[in-house]
């Protein structure tokens, strides 16, 4: 296969995962009708960890151990990340959520500063984009609540992932990452059901949903994902991720009847713009969002 070939269908994988992605967004907040967060997050999770196992088995180049601890802790900021957005869905629009979401790409360069980098005049004015966007998109301060501030610290636990994939990707399988990543944040979202109010009875569909939600949205997507990032360019596969957030804008209208008015759509505009600014200065993410 040449590799123009090969580019390309890889190009077509990653937009295929950023729709998966977009959907989850209505899926989840439907979930969430009747199930509680934790409960719902441990069996998604629970099975992609069961998906991946098999995978991870038959990757045989061993890790040194530290590697194998920052994957756990990337495992930690992505259940801190999913738990965030998941507890911010009860009462926020998936639109909404689904934009604010995607500034993860945006507050990448800024917590970076953490870990000694320094971001370029892109990345700065991306920050200042996307921030303009996160005020109309949520209407300003006075309308800027509870759930609006989960789904900031869902960012800021995304970025978090980001860097620390961004030191240990390359020292590790990536069926074994992923593996130590769901199973990380299966135990932690498990650790809070005890505390959660389970239901009677849940519809047979919604067990189904929150399956496919760990095999295709979880398992497989991240799957596909590391094959994809073998053949195009990073800062290529944040760009096609920022259309997301999109998908997830028109699975929402479709499924959930959502509508943002004219200044919410200004600032989903602008949120992406700044996700693309961020995206154009950035001079090597060696990773994307995990499962």
């Amino acid at each position: 296969m040449s590799p123009v070939l090969r580019r390309l269908l890889a190009d077509l994988a990653l937009v295929g995962v950023a729709v998966v992605w977009g959907a989850t967004f209505p899926v989840a907040k439907r979930i969430l009708e009747f199930l509680p967060p934790f409960a719902y997050l441990a069996v998604r999770f629970a099975v992609a960890t069961v998906a991946l196992l098999p995978l991870a088995r038959f990757a045989r180049r061993a890790g040194p151990s530290w590697a194998w601890r920052r994957g756990a802790a990337a495992g930690l900021a992505l259940g801190a990340g999913y738990a965030l957005q998941t507890l911010a869905l009860r009462s926020a629009p998936a639109t909404s959520a689904a934009f604010i979401t995607g500034l993860f790409v945006v507050l990448v360069p800024v917590l970076g500063l953490m870990w000694g980098r320094r971001p370029g005049a892109w990345e700065w004015t991306g920050v200042v984009v996307g921030t303009a966007g996160l005020v109309l998109l949520t209407g300003g301060a006075s309308r800027f609540g509870v759930a609006e501030a989960l789904l900031v610290g869902c960012a800021a636990s995304f970025a978090v992932h980001i860097l620390v994939l961004d030191q240990v990707a390359p020292h590790l399988p990536p069926a074994a990452l992923g593996a130590v990543q769901v199973g990380v944040a299966a135990a932690v979202c498990a650790a809070f059901v005890p505390f959660e109010s389970l239901p009677g009875a849940v519809p047979a569909w919604v067990w189904a949903a929150v399956a496919g939600m760990g095999l295709v949205a979880s398992a497989l997507a991240f799957t596909v994902q590391a094959w994809a990032q073998r053949f195009t360019p990073p800062t290529h596969v944040g760009l096609v991720f920022a259309g997301e957030p999109v998908a997830a804008a028109v699975f929402a209208r479709l499924w959930l009847g959502e509508r943002l008015d004219a200044l919410q759509w200004a600032g989903a505009a602008l949120i992406l713009a700044g996700i693309t600014a961020a995206q154009l200065g950035a001079p090597e993410p060696a990773a994307q969002r995990g499962p």
